[in-house]
Formats: C-alpha cells, structure tokens, sequence
C-alpha cells in the first residue's frame, strides 16, 4: 500500500477530485473533515485548543466556534503555527489509522490541503497537486463560497505559492473547464499510480 497526497490551490478542485476517487471506491482520507473533530469536547485536543486561545472561542453550549477560531488564526501566523501544532499531529494519528485499515489496497490517497506546511513529506509515495489560475480561484471563492473579492484575493494571497507547489508534484492536474474534463484528468491520475510504473506519473500532466 502506499499514501498518496492530494493537495494544491485553494478553490482549484481538490474536493471534487477526491469525490471522484470514492466514486470509483478508492479509499480517500479527508484531513480537513478529520481535523474538526480535534474541536469536538470529547477530545482531549480541545482543552488544549481553549487553553491556547481563551474561552473568547467558545460558544454558548462550550463548543468551540469554528468562525472564532479562524479569526484568531487568519492573518496571525504565529496563532497559526499553535493551533497547527495541536491539530496536525492529531490527523496524523487518524490517517495513520485509516492507512492500515486499507493496507490491503494498492493505493490510499489523502486529500491534506496544507500538505507543505506540515512534516508528512516522507510519509507519501507520490504527491498530486491540483491547481487553477489565479482569476479561476478567485471566481470560484467569490461565486461558491460567497466571499467578496478581497477575501477570496487574501485567502489567495495567505497560501504557499502555487508554482512552488507545483514544483514539489509527482503529478498535476490543471482544472480551468468542466467537471467532466476533470474527471477525465483524475482518472488518468490514478491509472498512472496504480500502474506502479513510476515513469508514467511523471506523464504529460506532471510538474
């Protein structure tokens, strides 16, 4: 079995890819799904997150407020690195767990959106990097998530450079059309890891 990483631009497509996967029943962790249970009372990652940043973050049922907890962190990078020091090593825990269960599979692929700014790296066989140019991302952050275009231009602005991103890739898929072409592109991508020839992840679509 070996891990492969899902990653790359903020609103480029990296949901739809991973929802692609387990259309074909390809098992697929989801970091950013699994990190908000860290939140959850029952888990001793949540004292340790009230602990760091106040009771402030809290609502009235003594849940943590995912809202409030972003503010703290956007645009603090040392906030940032805290909250990312309690929650990453959690998730790792939980991906860990979730690859042996489906150690039987020639692939498990894990769709880890800040994959570069941990230090999983050496955990992964291959890293896939989906990404989209900027005016795209930004539409899309502006038209399906309702932001307006100056925080979709600093949400777009608070990631790591897509070029370096890219840079880092085993292979890369460009999602500037339709889902259908989409599609298409994550099934040549899987085709090319399952093949277990590496040369053919470094195809046509590789950085």
């Amino acid at each position: 079995m070996k891990l492969i990483a899902i990653t790359g631009t903020i609103a480029s497509g990296k949901s739809e890819v991973c929802n692609f996967l387990k259309q074909r029943r390809l098992p697929v962790f989801d970091c950013d799904g699994y990190a908000h249970l860290a939140l959850l009372q029952s888990q001793v990652t949540y004292q340790q997150i009230v602990d760091a940043f106040g009771r402030d973050i809290l609502d009235a049922n003594l849940e943590i407020d995912r809202k409030k907890l972003a503010a703290c962190i956007f645009e603090n990078d040392e906030k940032r690195l805290q909250l990312n020091a309690i929650v990453h090593p959690f998730v790792k825990e939980g991906m860990l767990r979730f690859a042996k269960r489906h150690e039987d599979k020639e692939v498990v692929f894990v769709e880890v959106p800040l994959l570069f700014e941990t230090d999983w790296l050496d955990l992964f066989a291959g890293i896939v990097v989906v990404t989209c140019n900027k005016e795209t991302a930004i539409d899309r952050m502006v038209e399906m998530r309702g932001y307006s275009e100056e925080e979709a231009m600093k949400r777009y602005a608070s990631q790591l450079d897509p070029k370096v991103q890219i840079e880092q890739a085993d292979y890369v898929i460009y999602n500037e059309g339709q889902l259908s072409e989409l599609k298409r592109e994550t099934s040549r991508m899987v085709n090319a890891f399952v093949s277990r020839r590496r040369r053919d992840v470094h195809g046509v679509n590789a950085a």
